[in-house]
């Protein structure tokens, strides 16, 4: 709610037309902005269920292009794909279901230092080095 503070005290008024039209500009353009958002963060494809190409398509054009596929699955409407391409190194692909095009590829690195190992839980172990023998024993 608007207010003034005339005499040192808050005081609440009526009239929103005493904000500078600046300020009222400004609001508006947020709250516009806002209620978009959610309509701006929409699918990354769109293609109808009807018109996509199957799991087993999307596994030949991998192959094709000397992939190797660790997981294959829908994300935002696309088939998301994380592998190793043909010269061993990890990335992973966004692929528009209809035409299987490459929309968007991240190449990237290995997740883990290679001297860790996981446990059974899938929980990073670090690997720890030997303990000297201790001269009591």
């Amino acid at each position: 709610m608007p207010f003034n503070t005339r005499q040192g005290r808050a005081e609440f008024t009526k009239d929103p037309m005493k904000y500078p039209a600046s300020l009222r500009h400004g609001l508006l353009v947020l709250a516009l902005g806002l209620i978009a958002l959610p309509a701006s963060a929409d699918k990354d494809c769109d293609a109808p269920l009807n018109r996509w190409q199957s799991r087993d398509a999307v596994r030949q054009m991998a192959a094709a292009q000397g992939w190797q596929i660790q997981r294959l699955k829908i994300d935002d409407g696309c088939y998301e794909v994380r592998g190793t391409d043909s010269q061993g190194r990890a990335f992973k692909a966004k692929i528009d279901p209809e035409t299987l095009k490459v929309l968007k590829m991240k190449q990237g690195e290995r997740r883990h230092a290679p001297d860790r190992d996981r446990d059974d839980k899938g929980a990073a172990q670090q690997a720890r080095p030997a303990q000297p023998a201790s001269e009591t024993e």
